[in-house]
């Protein structure tokens, strides 16, 4: 897997050299980071640790890419690329088991809410829907609330842009959460997405977006 830094640009956000690796305190950030932005998704329910550690196999994989903005050295803004979403989880839960079952367990006496996933996913799970072959996919992306309206996330969407054609792909997807007040919405379609459907997980409802890229 790819770890990316934003290239300069002007104004308060900069950035280290493209070759520069993640570091701990990077990962322990993106975790804490994750935790703020996305709170209803599964690593937030476990706790910024757990999310950290996430980071860290994720990092480690050759099937995802981590693309970073950083905003006076610190990451502000991220995304996380997978070309084979399909089994993310599964792998995520293979590689991060110990502190999987540890923050589970501990979700599971003090997050009310981490009992509603639960029921969510197992209800997917007795319901038999295949997954739609939907790859590559972003499946994290989050800025800074603080710093929303500063352009960092629709430069990482660019940088997804280039990393795909890089590596000869023609279309990628997402999905958020359908829902009229997600700004994301918004923002995926003024990025060129297209929608392509609506997919029911965990009991919620998200629209999935597409984007076809020219091969420049």
């Amino acid at each position: 897997m790819t770890s990316r830094e934003a290239p300069a640009a002007t104004g308060a956000t900069t950035a280290t050299s493209a070759d520069m690796t993640l570091g701990s305190a990077d990962l322990d950030r993106l975790g804490a980071l994750h935790v703020q932005c996305i709170d209803d998704s599964l690593p937030a329910l476990l706790g910024a640790g757990f999310a950290a550690r996430l980071y860290a196999f994720l990092l480690g994989s050759e099937s995802e890419h981590i693309l970073c903005e950083r905003v006076e050295g610190r990451i502000e803004s991220a995304v996380v690329v997978s070309e084979s979403p399909g089994d993310l989880q599964a792998r995520i839960a293979k590689g991060t088991f110990p502190h999987l079952v540890f923050a589970s367990l501990v979700a599971l006496f003090t997050r009310a809410s981490f009992w509603s996933f639960l029921v969510g996913a197992l209800r997917d799970a007795a319901g038999g829907d295949e997954e739609p072959d939907h790859a590559p996919e972003i499946t994290y992306v989050f800025t800074n609330p603080q710093l929303q309206g500063k352009k960092l996330g629709k430069r990482l969407i660019e940088r997804v842009d280039s990393l795909m054609r890089e590596r000869g792909i023609a279309r990628y997807f997402v999905k958020t959460l359908d829902d009229p007040s997600n700004r994301a919405i918004g923002f995926y379609e003024r990025e060129g997405f297209e929608r392509i459907g609506v997919r029911e997980e965990a009991g919620r409802s998200f629209i999935e977006f597409h984007k076809s890229l020219d091969q420049r």
